[in-house]
């Protein structure tokens, strides 16, 4: 095989109903679907793999783009889903030492954008493998610090076995709201390789593939359409289970895990004479007091990595010296050493300090950020006279009119006579983009429309007021404003 041809799919198109196209890239908007971004266009061999698991490359004398959707079809899918399906390649870069450098991996995947949202879950991977799901950097002894500031609790993530696939959920959901929602749906694996299947869904964008196979013959395309339809299904089914939101009284905080009491007992870290005035300030704050610890992980990590390294160019120079010594070449060997040793002590210098400082840096955010969110949650509370609610709870039972996770949610009197819910959300899901953030105000409908500055919806008999800030305005006084014209 050379590589996905656009027209393999066009018949199989033509006969379910869909429209075809040679080519319409996915957007980068799941883990798998972002591969290749950066990569570059490229020469590349193409890789494929056999139902035994046997890789071939092949050769190819043509550049390729980092990242393509070829034979694209939309429409709706067999199973019901409306969605496309395509060839997607991406590159990957395996280091200038390789004989081929450059590779294209090819897939068979199905996307769809589903109007759940992260209503059923934020993140969700599931495959035979499974999937990681990184909730925060970890250093120190496993398990709970003694004290906030000697590591870091990460955020757990929710891992199940159903169908024979791994499921992993972030923020992690309840093993039967995951179960519930894809069980019916692995039923469908038959007609496809289900150990090369890879589910992602992330906050409402579902991508099903096929790895390293671009399917064609027309069975296997209606299979992998029905268990993407299958999912897609399980999904919208738990979202709708969710009870609708009362806004009255405040949705119940979870019992603390290991994870919220490190980061309440960090927050205690200081105590605030007044709240503080935004997320960020918080944020600050809480840097001081990280900040000698994460030196200390910084400098602990240039250590040993400075140290791997310089061992590695004195191996070097010994096998050079006794490879010399053996043919008679000393003098050559001798240069070649001292050469190896230098360039040993300079790289190990440069890397072990780019290396710590990206250890120090991940410490202070790490510890920082949620601290900071913590003490402001709670300030905010303070001064607004509003009650501290489960945010995750908000966002299973609330349907926003943007991408995200909720950050903090309170529940109160908003304004006189206007009692709901109040929150902050984070959508990162545009990685490598920076992240935007929201501030979301929900009441009762009286049937006015958006204020100046702000945007509104009616969902479900409630008014949705929301605007989108900088992260330096998640602060008091912008949540001040969103309140008063909620």
């Amino acid at each position: 095989m050379s590589g996905p041809e656009p027209e393999a799919l066009q018949q199989w198109a033509n006969s379910r109903g869909l429209a075809w196209q040679p080519e319409d890239t996915l957007p980068p908007v799941t883990e798998r679907l972002r591969a290749g971004v950066g990569v570059g266009e490229h020469r590349a061999s193409w890789r494929t793999v056999s139902d035994r698991g046997m890789t071939t490359i092949t050769g190819s004398n043509s550049k390729k783009p980092e990242r393509q959707t070829v034979g694209v079809c939309e429409g709706t899918l067999p199973g019901g889903l409306n969605g496309v399906i395509g060839h997607h390649f991406h590159q990957i870069d395996q280091g200038s030492g390789q004989e081929d450098r450059y590779l294209a991996i090819t897939d068979t995947v199905v996307f769809a954008e589903l109007p759940a949202g992260a209503r059923p879950v934020f993140h969700l991977e599931g495959s035979k493998g499974g999937g990681e799901v990184k909730g925060a950097f970890a250093v120190g002894n496993s398990g709970e610090p003694a004290s906030p500031l000697d590591g870091v609790v990460p955020a757990p993530s929710g891992t199940i076995e159903a169908g024979g696939l791994r499921w992993v959920s972030f923020p992690a959901e309840e093993d039967e709201r995951i179960r519930g929602a894809v069980s019916a749906a692995t039923r469908s694996l038959d007609g496809i390789p289900w150990e090369r299947a890879v589910v992602e869904y992330e906050s409402g964008r579902l991508a099903v593939w096929v790895r390293d196979r671009p399917l064609t013959d027309a069975a296997s395309l209606d299979a992998l359409c029905s268990f993407a339809s299958a999912v897609a299904d399980g999904l919208n089914e738990a979202a709708g289970s969710a009870p609708p939101l009362d806004l009255r009284a405040p949705l119940a905080m979870p019992e603390p895990g290991a994870r919220e009491k490190w980061v309440s007992a960090g927050a205690d870290l200081v105590v605030w004479e007044e709240p503080p005035v935004s997320i960020i300030a918080a944020q600050e704050r809480y840097k001081k007091d990280v900040r000698p610890q994460a030196t200390r992980t910084g400098w602990k990590v240039y250590g040993i990595v400075g140290v791997s390294l310089f061992i590695f160019s004195l191996l070097v120079a010994g096998a050079s010296l006794a490879i010399s010594w053996a043919v008679d070449e000393l003098a050559v060997g001798i240069v070649v050493a001292v050469a190896s040793v230098v360039l040993g002590i300079f790289g190990a210098t440069r890397i072990g300090l780019e290396t710590g400082q990206e250890a120090l840096d991940d410490r202070l955010k790490s510890s920082a950020i949620p601290w900071g969110i913590e003490a402001f949650a709670r300030g905010y509370a303070k001064h607004a006279g509003l009650t501290r609610e489960d945010h995750e709870e908000l966002r299973r039972r609330l349907a926003v009119p943007f991408r995200g996770r909720c950050q903090i949610a309170w529940q109160g009197e908003l304004a006189p006579g206007r009692t709901g819910h109040l929150s902050i959300w984070i959508d990162a899901t545009g990685t490598p983009e920076p992240p935007r953030f929201f501030l979301l105000a929900v009441a009762g409908n009286n049937g006015a429309g958006a204020p100046a500055g702000y945007e509104s919806s009616e969902v479900d008999g409630l008014r949705l007021t929301w605007q989108e800030v900088t992260s330096v305005q998640r602060a008091d006084h912008r949540l001040d404003q969103l309140r008063a014209v909620a």
